[in-house]
């Protein structure tokens, strides 16, 4: 069975690949799933971070209902969101697209000291200013 590291990898490869082909949709569902697996492995910055790359793109979003994703998994029309998401763009349908696209793997998890680190680089952001931005514990 896969970490949940890595699978969150994937869905921030695949965010970045949708982005550079200018798929904003597939960005967005994307950062979605990969904040939501980010809040349930303790990675409140990440999950913060993607839900604040969502809204700087769609204000209007679901995810702008609550203030954090981790709240919004405790409500039902976000969890329905995430399971209709997570249908259409699950794990191993996900690793097959990144594998098509030749992108898995040229951020490797072995080459830092943390998860959080990893998946801030994945996300292109620094894993500090998250933290400073987030909070290491929090979402807000």
């Amino acid at each position: 069975m896969r970490q949940p590291i890595d699978v969150l990898a994937d869905y921030l490869n695949l965010a970045r690949a949708a982005k550079s082909r200018r798929q904003p949709l597939v960005k967005d569902r994307a950062l979605l799933l990969a904040g939501v697996i980010a809040a349930q492995i303790d990675l409140a910055p990440i999950a913060a971070a993607c839900r604040d790359e969502i809204l700087r793109h769609n204000q209007r979003h679901l995810v702008g209902r609550w203030p954090t994703i981790a709240l919004a998994l405790e409500e039902e029309d976000f969890q329905t969101l995430v399971s209709q998401l997570s249908t259409r763009y699950g794990p191993e349908r996900v690793e097959r697209m990144i594998e098509q696209l030749e992108i898995n793997g040229q951020i490797k998890r072995a080459d830092f000291a943390s998860d959080g680190e990893f998946a801030a680089e994945l996300l292109g952001k620094s894993w500090d200013e998250l933290v400073r931005r987030f909070g290491a514990d929090s979402e807000d």
